[in-house]
């Protein structure tokens, strides 16, 4: 008997060795662009049965977030597990340089022994772009079949089918065609309930009920994946995260810090053999908060990974869970072609956004939207017929330098309560909560995208803005307060704008020149000031800046002439992408002859192509908008 368990004792030893060794498979699969709409989350006219079983034998999160309305840098966050605005992958689309010493967590996964796969988008936002030591494959046909015997494996897939862009007229034939969608919606136009903030049209009911029909597409496909890993007896080896990258996708989703823009769908199930990493049953749900920047520490805790302390995030599940967060937070910055900068904060009940640039209306910051939905063209045109109502309306107009909403109250986010007497309280904590933590994360926002090349690069202290912005020489909490303050464009601040443009610190200046652009008011001593800022100024932006201040101060011609030199001499992509701006929001190109946009389109560049490459590529698209309304002019605020 005693031999008899000394024996047993040795292969209980023996089997609890091996399952620490052992290491689960990893399946993450990813949609575009969509909002918690499936049954499983209570929407009612959704038709999700593959996704919906998923949530009954898994983890159902009900406040899941992207820390960015968009993919690109969305997807940035989710590759290191830091905030896209700590590393400088805030705007989209950038190609910024990182330092070796920035995470990503599938170099940690394949050091572990996985075989990491791809199938197949990437969009980092930054040189990891195309860093080949990512993973082990990266396409098209990217797979974890190709793996070595026993190998474990993590795996990527990401299902294009709810991408703004197959929303086309074009795509949805093509769809219909190939037996993929009804040729009529499956729901009713007619019966669609729409949110407040679109006008009731028929070109907006039947984007969105088609959008719906693409959901349910996208369902059919995960179906498809999570049979695979039955057919090849897997289901009970592999742990299955599905979400999507984004909120969205119908015009004033994707992109914007609203809820409907942040908010995302996301399941997690394991499998019986793993269960015990988590203290959840089946069919269950979380509330607490989780955003993208927890998702590489989470998976890397699960899979019995170092953890690199670097992380910004909290591990949500596993024996490393880490307490839940009290607050979220998000970043918004340009938007391909124009120019932004907004945070946001919520609480879970209450949403707090801090709008930087307050004079750029949503609705009119990128046109892409428009070529490729017919809702986003009805919309437009809704509100320049009038006949769009207030909250319609809001989206073609000025934001507010401050937004509060309350999430419970008021899902869709269509009326501030920042004004209300009962919100102090509410909007000094979230205010003081989101300054806490921009200086936290050391965000770069605060840093204009033209100037990079001015603080960073070869030849420079500073390799990357990354290593910059971590140095003492970002004065972020001097400076923080100066870019709120300029955002409100108060006219009792005019003094301090007036010496803000006179300090030493190029980024304090930037500042204070939008400052008296904010203030708006004609005065002979404001244009004096800035134009001797401007002849004295050595940083392109800066020029640019005062100029289009100097513009809205009275002085409309002779603030032409700089925009335009500045404009025609840039040889940075990114500088001359800001010119063009500038010369739209000053309202200067007024002044531009059909010539000048075809000699913009002419223009070359010095500095490096692949920094350069997205500043150049967004220009085109306000060039060939501009010649393509000429003579007339795009209305841009």
């Amino acid at each position: 008997m005693k031999n008899f368990l000394v024996v047993l004792t040795f292969f209980s030893i023996a089997i609890c060795t091996a399952q620490s060794q052992e290491k689960p498979n990893i399946l993450w699969i990813t949609c575009e662009d969509i909002s918690p709409y499936l049954g499983c989350y209570g929407f009612q006219q959704a038709q999700t049965p593959n996704l919906d079983k998923l949530a009954s034998e898994g983890i159902r999160f009900t406040n899941a977030y992207a820390n960015a309305p968009v993919c690109g840098v969305a997807r940035t966050t989710l590759l290191t597990g830091m905030y896209a605005p700590t590393t400088g992958t805030h705007n989209f689309r950038t190609n910024t340089k990182l330092p070796e010493s920035i995470p990503a967590y599938p170099k940690i996964l394949r050091e572990a022994g996985y075989y990491c796969t791809n199938n197949y988008k990437k969009d980092y936002n930054s040189s990891y772009e195309t860093d080949k030591s990512l993973w082990d494959e990266s396409s098209k046909k990217a797979h974890y079949n190709t793996r070595k015997p026993g190998q474990p494996f993590f795996a990527v897939f990401n299902i294009i089918q709810t991408h703004e862009s197959q929303l086309a007229e074009d795509k949805i034939k093509e769809y219909v065609a190939n037996g993929d969608l009804p040729k009529k919606p499956r729901i009713n136009p007619s019966a669609i309930v729409l949110p407040p903030y679109h006008p009731d049209v028929p070109e907006i009911r039947v984007d969105w009920a088609r959008f719906h029909d693409l959901i349910t597409l996208m369902d059919r496909k995960v179906g498809e994946l999570l049979q695979e890993l039955k057919d090849k007896n897997l289901e009970e080896n592999t742990i299955v995260f599905f979400y999507s990258d984004h909120g969205g996708m119908l015009s004033r989703s994707k992109r914007y810090l609203y809820n409907v823009g942040t908010q995302v769908p996301f399941i997690a199930y394991f499998p019986k053999k793993w269960r015990h990493l988590v203290s959840y049953q089946p069919g269950s749900t979380e509330d607490g908060f989780v955003s993208f920047v927890d998702f590489p520490k989470t998976l890397l805790s699960i899979a019995n990974c170092p953890v690199p302390e670097k992380m910004q995030g909290k591990v949500f599940l596993g024996k490393d869970k880490e307490a839940k967060p009290n607050y979220v937070h998000f970043y918004r910055d340009r938007m391909s072609e124009r120019y932004d900068f907004n945070r946001a904060v919520t609480d879970g009940e209450y949403y707090l956004i801090q709008n930087f640039v307050p004079h750029r209306p949503r609705g009119r910051s990128t046109r892409y939207g428009y070529t490729v939905q017919q809702n986003w063209r009805a919309n437009e045109e809704s509100f320049a017929n009038g006949n769009s109502n207030a909250v319609q309306s809001q989206f073609y107009q000025p934001k507010e330098t401050v937004e509060l909403f309350n999430t419970k109250n008021d899902p869709w986010h269509i009326k501030s309560i920042a004004e209300e007497n009962e919100s102090v309280e509410k909007l000094a904590e979230l205010s003081q909560e989101l300054d806490r933590w921009m200086i936290e994360i050391r965000d770069i926002g605060c840093i204009p995208e033209p100037m990079f090349h001015d603080l960073v690069g070869e030849g420079k202290k500073y390799a990357t803005i990354y290593e910059y912005a971590q140095s003492d020489a970002y004065e972020i909490e001097k400076i923080l307060p100066i870019a709120k303050l300029a955002a409100q464009g108060s006219l009792e601040n005019k003094n301090d704008f007036l010496a803000f443009i006179e300090d030493s610190n190029p980024i304090i200046r930037y500042w204070g020149a939008y400052g008296i652009f904010r203030i708006a008011q004609n005065d002979t001593t404001i244009q004096e000031k800035l134009i001797q800022s401007i002849e004295k100024e050595p940083i392109p932006v800066n020029r640019l800046i005062a100029a289009q201040a100097l513009a809205l101060s009275g002085a409309k011609e002779k603030a032409f002439e700089y925009l335009h030199k500045e404009t025609k001499n840039a040889r940075d992509g990114y500088v001359f992408l800001f010119g063009l701006n500038a010369l739209q929001y000053s309202h200067t190109d007024e002044f531009l002859t059909k010539q000048d946009w075809i000699d913009f389109k002419a223009q070359t560049f010095e500095t490096d192509a692949a920094i350069d490459k997205f500043g150049k590529e967004y220009s085109k698209r306000i060039m060939n908008d501009a010649l393509a309304l000429w003579p007339n002019r795009r209305v841009v605020d």
